[in-house]
C-alpha cells in the first residue's frame, strides 16, 4: 500500500509540473488568477494572460461594454499629475496598458519609443502608457522605478491609481499589453489592440483608431 501511495504522489507531482510548464504566463501583483487554457489559446501573440473566465471578444462590467475611459488620477514618471483633463487636450490619446510583471509589455518598450516619437509629432495626438499595478505595494513601485530607469521611455508613463471606476475598468482587461485610443471626450474608439503593438498589422489597426478618434473629436 505504501508503494502505491508513493507512486501516486510522484505521478501527481509530475502532472503538476507539466501543467505549470505549459502555462508560460506571468501575473501582475494585483491579480490572483490566470486564464484557463482555452482562453490562452485565443490570446494574440505577445500577450500575457491575467484574468479568468472573462469573455474573449467583449470585456464587460455589470453586463455593459465599457465605451468610455473612466475618471482616473495618476502621476507620470517625473511625478507630475495627469488626469482626464489632460486627455481632453488632444484629439486622440493612445494609451498602452501594462503591468510590472508583464514580460511582453517590457520587451516592446524600446521599440515603443520610436513609435511614440512618430505619433507624438502629429498635431492633436499623444502616445502614453499606464502602469496598472505600480501602486499595489512597495515591490511594484520598486519594479516600476527599475523598468523606467532601464527602458527610459520618451513618452509619458503614468502610474495610475487603482481605485474607483478605473479599477472596475482595469479588472476587465484580461490580456497585456492592451492599447486603446480615446478621443478628447474620453470615448474609447475602435477595438482594443491586444498583444505587442509593434507588428505592422497592429500599427495599422492603431493608426486607423487614431484617425477615427481625431474625426470623433473634431465632430463633437
Amino acid at each position: 500500500m505504501m508503494k502505491i501511495k508513493k507512486f501516486n504522489a510522484i505521478l501527481l507531482a509530475g502532472l503538476m509540473l507539466t501543467a505549470c510548464g505549459k502555462q508560460e504566463v506571468e501575473k501582475p501583483a494585483t491579480k490572483e488568477e490566470t486564464a484557463p487554457a482555452e482562453a490562452m489559446e485565443s490570446m494574440p501573440e505577445g500577450a500575457n494572460v491575467v484574468k479568468e473566465n472573462l469573455p474573449i471578444d467583449e470585456p464587460e462590467t455589470n453586463g455593459e461594454k465599457i465605451t468610455k475611459l473612466p475618471n482616473f488620477t495618476s502621476k507620470d514618471q517625473d511625478g507630475k499629475d495627469f488626469t482626464n483633463e489632460d486627455i481632453a487636450k488632444n484629439d486622440a490619446t493612445v494609451i498602452n496598458l501594462w503591468f510590472t510583471g508583464c514580460s511582453a509589455c517590457i520587451d516592446e518598450m524600446d521599440e515603443l519609443n520610436d513609435l511614440a516619437d512618430e505619433l507624438n509629432k502629429e498635431d492633436g495626438v499623444e502616445f502614453l502608457s499606464m502602469c496598472t499595478d505600480v501602486n499595489y505595494d512597495e515591490s511594484t513601485k520598486e519594479a516600476f522605478d527599475r523598468i523606467i530607469a532601464d527602458k527610459k521611455p520618451t513618452y509619458k508613463t503614468l502610474a495610475v491609481d487603482y481605485e474607483g471606476d478605473m479599477k472596475d475598468y482595469l479588472e476587465n482587461i484580461f490580456a497585456y499589453p492592451t492599447t486603446i485610443v480615446v478621443d478628447k471626450n474620453g470615448n474609447i474608439i475602435g477595438d482594443p489592440i491586444e498583444g505587442a503593438l509593434i507588428p505592422e498589422e497592429q500599427v495599422a489597426k492603431l493608426k486607423e483608431n487614431i484617425k477615427k478618434a481625431v474625426e470623433s473629436s473634431k465632430s463633437s
